[in-house]
């Protein structure tokens, strides 16, 4: 599913009124991948994270107790790569998608996980996943 098509039913579905939490181009260095090379080294993988919240209102009060805080984004990234080797961006991309689905307040989230430093000419892999809370 393009982008556009995910937000559009996403919208559908909250009613047009729409909060996205983001967070950009967080590198951390992680052990990842399935080839012998990238086996016992640390790898730059770069996260992309969309939160999806019903609702473009102002909090009650202007205190962060109040919102989704920013740094449960980045919490729950440094939770799946702590001591865990993960061969497949995909499964991790798959399990952060469980994690930040799961407050109340998100209805929905797309993570892109980039490998930076794989080619030589500067091209990069990545994958990247959205999902619709049931």
């Amino acid at each position: 599913m393009e982008s556009a098509e995910f937000e559009r039913q996403l919208l559908e579905k909250v009613g047009y009124s729409l909060t996205t939490l983001q967070l950009r181009n967080y590198i951390v260095d992680m052990e990842i991948g399935v080839l012998q090379s990238e086996q016992g080294v640390t790898q730059r993988i770069r996260f992309d994270v969309d939160i999806f919240i019903s609702g473009a209102t102002i909090p009650d009060e202007d205190e962060i107790d109040r919102v989704l805080d920013y740094d449960f984004i980045r919490g729950k990234i440094n939770e799946k790569i702590s001591g865990v080797r993960t061969n497949l961006l995909e499964s991790l991309v798959g399990d952060l998608l469980d994690s930040l689905l799961q407050p109340f307040e998100a209805v929905a989230v797309s993570v892109t996980a980039t490998k930076l430093d794989i080619y030589q000419d500067g091209s990069e892999i990545g994958c990247k996943m959205m999902r619709l809370k049931d």
